[in-house]
């Protein structure tokens, strides 16, 4: 089956009103009983804490820098709130794992209790809830205990303040704060690594600085390690943890998520008496923004008005200015979107303060745009959330300095063919603006909340991104949220009459989606009260393929119109576009590419990147083998499936199509005068041929197209059709006598995947063909492991059993045995010998069984 997962970043969701979702009901702690104090114990806090320097504010710190010691001084008062920890790197030795600015853990809530022994720091669990005045609250919060992080001994008290000794807390590797990086199997699978592992060195580390301020605190400790493993080498890293008062959840309205319009989000259960079932309910995360009381007439009579709290974005003054305009532009134009939801001016940009001594980018309290100078070629855009109402409560957009590298090979591999601007080893500034824009807007979009859409480029006709008016007016996607970058539809001669080469500032899916998520509903007080007009402003746009919301895929791409990097509704047509462009690219690649008196080193990377893009194309078409388009249909809505099968014409066209590539494409991508100045192998792209042919053939696409035979035996491909073409089309007879090159690589690639799946054949056979699926080049999404919080992942889907596999391909290899036999009888030269090795192979697994 398919499975949808979703990975938190933390956002919220506030709306004007009151709701209905219950608070969870407060867990009742032990009350403080601290014994009465004589003036004579009067100074117990002031004792302790000797030399230590006092910062008043949320609560007071005592801070000694140099004997590494850090008090809290807690009121009675902290005990009755909810606190948001965050930890976050502010330099690193190492940047691997996390960059400077990166959250090393998604910032959560904690709450302090106490017995009057010991002070608790307890992880606030947020995912359960129930209302505070339901029966069961007793049996639910005996079940629902928050864990205790840390323990710490009151070492002095007076009157109602306790004070404990926080310091191995905040510098030492405190597990659950720790730098050091946890992969989980499933962030693996998802292209995950293994983290920098090593020893503490309490030696080597300490205090760099604490603060009080009235709403929040701040410490800096720097933490030391000795790296284990094969190569071992110290390890610092200088962590920020900020610690901040959260509002009152019930002051949180809060809004209801619908799968048709993609945000982020927190799910939660809810326990009640009342029902016959636990409710599970799915909150969108987004930012408090709300009219000023005096404006709220306004607001509802139609005027545009400004929030009460902006959303406040400091560039980083490590830009280089040429950069800086260019970046605050792909943060402003955000307000396009929320001007369609009633609000004005609600996104501001501005530079890092330079005579503020308060303002630190490692404050949670800032918003910062973020500039990191490491090799990685790509940027992200996380938000942090407060999980019990989805309210946004900051983010970040952290854009490492070697993006440029990224956006300039898609400019050349995508455009180079029909823009005489991208055929150079540097652009000039305003070309390479173009593209900085689309990346900070569209990292700028995570943070409002807006999750990936990859179906929003399939909405256009392919021919309409040849069409000047049309691209000019929609650039190349109806959402920027989309991973659609530049025009490879568009042929030579295009740019000339206007085509638009690069994707829109907005699109208009951008401005439906925040409209949706944003805009207030008068008179509605609860969230079940807002859902009839979310429900129709989703109708209104129903009919037009622009606004539609497709999920990402992982592992398994099953839906061909929620793709990566694609354009256009017919990805045969669009492929063949961008093929003919790749094909005049490399026909002049030296010329294009050409740095005098270099080394080859950079044409090879670039030549890397053309054979990248071919297989995107490639990819692209592989989905529509066994695809299933996904519609999130309603009950009711007289929709008839939630799940429509590629009709057997366009699955046949497409299987066409991709053997037709397989055996062609060597002629033009691997010219072998380029190949021997780039010292590479002259097989570098055969590997394309196994990882297509294992996807085609593969157990879960087959059961795929099975199911589809049975719903529809005339629309769609019966399994028996469909085995009957690909063998046809994989094993055809010599021209003349002779296979190519490619056409041997091939049909060997398909036999050893037949003995393997058959069974007849040894394991080892077919090793190393992975899926095209699974070797997508996903280290340049725009996004890392853990940015995105919804995702289809197609893992655990159905297949054909072994038996069912194992018959099937016996079937295959009998037919491919008797072509064979009819094809040696004419074949010459080295064709014979592959056909008698082949028959040789298939005779000996035949045997066995």
């Amino acid at each position: 089956m398919t499975h949808h997962y979703h990975s938190k970043v933390l956002a919220v969701s506030l709306v004007l009103l009151t709701t209905a979702m219950p608070v969870p009901a407060k867990k009742k702690t032990p009350k403080i009983s601290l014994p009465v104090h004589s003036a004579d114990s009067a100074n117990t806090i002031k004792k302790m804490v000797k030399g230590c320097k006092k910062h008043p504010g949320l609560f007071t710190l005592y801070f000694n820098k140099a004997k590494g010691e850090l008090y809290f001084e807690l009121p009675d008062s902290v005990f009755d709130k909810t606190y948001m920890l965050a930890s976050r790197i502010a330099s690193t030795s190492d940047g691997r794992d996390y960059v400077a600015g990166q959250m090393n853990v998604q910032p959560f809530p904690i709450s302090f209790s106490s017995d009057g022994r010991n002070v608790y720091m307890k992880k606030v669990m947020t995912f359960n809830s129930v209302s505070p005045t339901d029966p069961i609250v007793p049996a639910f919060n005996r079940n629902n205990l928050d864990p205790v992080l840390a323990g710490f001994k009151i070492v002095a008290q007076e009157g109602k303040r306790v004070l404990i000794n926080v310091s191995k807390f905040f510098c030492s590797n405190e597990r659950s704060i720790s730098p050091l990086k946890e992969t989980s199997p499933i962030a693996k699978l998802m292209g995950g690594t293994d983290g920098i592992k090593g020893t503490f060195q309490a030696e080597a580390s300490g205090f760099v600085s604490a603060q009080s301020f009235p709403m929040n605190i701040e410490i800096e400790s720097l933490l030391s390690y000795q790296t284990t493993g094969v190569i071992q080498k110290p390890y610092s890293v200088i962590v920020h943890r900020s610690l901040f008062a959260l509002p009152e959840a019930s002051a949180m309205p809060i809004r209801y998520k619908d799968n048709r319009v993609g945000f982020f989000y927190n799910d939660k259960n809810i326990f009640s008496s009342d029902k016959d079932r636990i409710e599970e309910r799915t909150i969108i995360n987004r930012w408090r923004i709300l009219p000023k009381k005096e404006d709220m007439d306004r607001y509802f009579a139609g005027e545009l008005v400004e929030p009460e709290k902006p959303i406040v974005f400091y560039v980083d003054s490590a830009f280089p200015d040429k950069w800086r305009e260019t970046i605050k532009e792909g943060i402003l134009v955000w307000n396009k979107a929320f001007e369609a939801a009633g609000f004005k001016n609600v996104v501001r940009a501005l530079d890092y303060p330079k005579n503020d001594s308060t303002f630190n980018p490692d404050d949670m309290r800032y918003n910062c745009f973020r500039y990191v100078a490491t090799e990685t070629a790509n940027a992200m855009g996380p938000s942090y959330v407060d999980p019990r109402t989805g309210e946004i409560l900051s983010a970040d957009v952290i854009w490492y300095h070697n993006i440029v590298s990224l956006l300039h090979n898609w400019r050349f591999v995508q455009t180079g063919a029909v823009d005489p601007r991208v055929r150079r080893a540097k652009f000039d500034d305003d070309v390479m603006r173009e593209s900085i824009r689309y990346a900070a807007s569209h990292e700028v979009g995570h943070t409002l909340g807006l999750m990936h859409n990859m179906g929003a480029s399939y909405s256009y006709p392919v021919e309409k991104l040849r069409d000047p008016a049309f691209t000019q007016k929609y650039g190349t996607t109806p959402s920027i949220m989309d991973y659609a970058r530049n025009n490879y539809v568009a042929q030579p001669g295009d740019m000339e009459r206007g085509v638009k080469l690069t994707p829109p500032d907005l699109g208009v899916y951008d401005i439906y989606a925040i409209n949706w998520g944003y805009r207030l509903i008068k008179d509605a007080k609860t969230p079940e009260a807002e859902k009839p007009t979310l429900d129709r402003w989703i109708e209104e746009k129903a009919a037009d393929p622009m606004y539609e919301f497709g999920a990402q895929q992982l592992f398994s791409i099953i839906d061909p119109t929620c793709l990566t990097e694609d354009l256009g509704n017919d990805h045969l047509k669009a492929g063949s576009y961008g093929i003919s462009n790749l094909k005049l690219l490399m026909k002049h690649f030296e010329d294009w590419t050409m740095e005098k008196g270099e080394r080859y080193d950079q044409m090879e990377k670039t030549y890397m990147e053309v054979t990248k893009q071919y297989g995107r194309y490639l990819k692209h078409v592989v989905p529509y083998i066994g695809g299933i388009k996904y519609k999130e249909i309603r009950q009711g809505d007289n929709r008839p499936a939630a799940k429509i099968y590629v009709s057997k014409a366009r699955q046949k066209a497409a299987l066409n199509w991709l053997l037709n590539q397989l055996r062609t494409y060597d002629a033009w991508l691997t010219p072998k005068s380029l190949i021997q100045k780039l010292q590479v192998d002259l097989n570098i792209n055969e590997k394309l041929r196994s990882q297509i042919v294992s996807s085609i053939m593969n157990a879960a696409v087959l059961y795929r197209v099975r199911e589809g035979g049975r719903f529809d035996a005339v629309a769609n491909y019966r399994l028996e059709d469909y085995l009957n073409d690909l063998t046809n089309g994989l094993f055809i007879a010599p021209k003349q006598g002779r296979l190519s090159h490619a056409e041997q690589q091939l049909e060997s690639a398909a036999i050893a995947q037949m003995l393997k799946s058959s069974g007849l054949g040894a394991d080892a056979a077919a090793k190393g063909s992975k899926t095209f699926a699974a070797c997508d080049d996903a280290a340049e999404d725009f996004c890392h492991v853990g940015d995105d919080s919804f995702f289809r992942i197609n893992i655990g889907t159905s297949t054909l059993t072994k038996t069912e596999m194992g018959a099937v391909m016996l079937g295959r290899l009998k037919e491919v045995l008797r072509k064979y036999r009819v094809y040696q009888r004419t074949a010459v030269g080295l064709t014979r010998d592959f056909y008698a090795y082949q028959i040789l192979q298939i005779e000996k697994a035949l045997a066995k069984d």
